[in-house]
């Protein structure tokens, strides 16, 4: 990739990382209802930058650039155990994508990114253990991370995995509706 592509690519993976923790943010103010839907909902904000360069810029390896450079982001505010659960992102992006024409491929890419970030919580919470978390994550209190270890049940679990599978699949289609309504002639238009 040339340099300027890989300067598109961090504008846009900053643009997605501002919206994504305005939106989580967001949703964070709604208590317990935010765990099971704050993540899946914040792709939402991620899928439109993210599906924008992909058609934009054509090219293999955008998908793994874009999640990687979120996980720094993540891991810049002090949350660096996303830089691996932003790897596996990355992964299983670039396993589906397969061709950035097929417009079905590039939604599910970036909804199965999603899906796996949005995830990480409880997987690190059942695998980890309160106490552990409040070591490894510095953005969860003692409180917060007992309260999230008595939330995540197997049943909560279920309820949250299927409405983030909704959620994320939405996004990534929403997102193709944004590039294809505002950004399909770019090039022709002046935009971007």
């Amino acid at each position: 990739m040339k340099l300027k592509d890989i300067v598109q690519v961090t504008i846009f993976t900053v643009v997605a990382f501002i919206l994504n923790m305005a939106v989580s943010t967001a949703t964070g103010m709604l208590g317990t209802l935010s765990l099971y839907i704050a993540a899946g909902f914040s792709s939402f904000v991620v899928a439109p930058p993210f599906i924008i360069m992909a058609k934009k810029l054509q090219k293999r390896g955008i998908a793994f650039i874009f999640f990687m450079l979120l996980g720094v982001f993540y891991a810049l505010s002090g949350y660096w155990p996303m830089l691996i659960v932003n790897a596996i992102a990355a992964i299983v992006a670039e396993l589906i994508i397969g061709n950035y024409k097929n417009d079905n491929r590039v939604a599910l890419a970036v909804s199965a990114g999603m899906f796996v970030i949005s995830m990480h919580a409880m997987t690190f919470v059942r695998l980890l253990g309160p106490e552990k978390i409040v070591e490894v994550f510095s953005v969860f209190t003692k409180e917060q991370a007992a309260f999230m270890d008595a939330f995540f049940t197997p049943k909560a679990m279920l309820i949250s995995i299927g409405i983030n599978i909704v959620l994320v699949l939405i996004a990534g289609r929403f997102g193709l509706y944004i590039n294809n309504k505002f950004f399909k002639n770019s090039k022709k238009s002046g935009i971007l």
